[in-house]
């Protein structure tokens, strides 16, 4: 099975100066726990933010809500491509211990993202992530 088959397709994206407010209200809009970082205009991915980011990096903190994402996300987040197999991203996931790999194309475009609750329970099983 291939990850263009079980990932989350999401092409939204943010801004490295968009706030910690705009990510969390994007967030909510779009029902996804997770944004890629893009720089505007060059469609390279140059991080990560996750909802658990924003409660742990910005409010748990004290920071403002208007805190730039460069701030807090994390940097240089792992890819896949849409064509690798489920199996060899299962695989990765747990040698890098992430819960989530930011997908793209052959172009290196922003695609989706695949998450280990994306992954049929039989291959987690078989590469004992459950």
């Amino acid at each position: 099975m291939l990850v263009k088959d079980v990932m989350s397709a999401q092409i939204v994206t943010v801004s490295p100066n968009d706030t910690a407010q705009s990510a969390a209200r994007l967030m909510a809009e779009t029902e996804v726990g997770a944004l890629p970082v893009e720089v505007p205009g060059v469609g390279a991915i140059v991080g990560i933010i996750t909802d658990r980011d924003i409660v742990v990096s910005v409010l748990a903190r004290g920071h403002s809500t208007s805190t730039a994402i460069a701030e807090f996300m994390t940097v240089s987040p792992e890819l896949c491509n849409e064509k690798d197999d489920t199996e060899t991203v299962a695989a990765r996931m747990r040698e890098l211990g992430v819960r989530r790999l930011v997908v793209v194309n052959d172009d290196r475009r922003v695609v989706g993202i695949v998450s280990l609750v994306d992954i049929p329970a039989e291959t987690q099983r078989a590469e004992g992530l459950q």
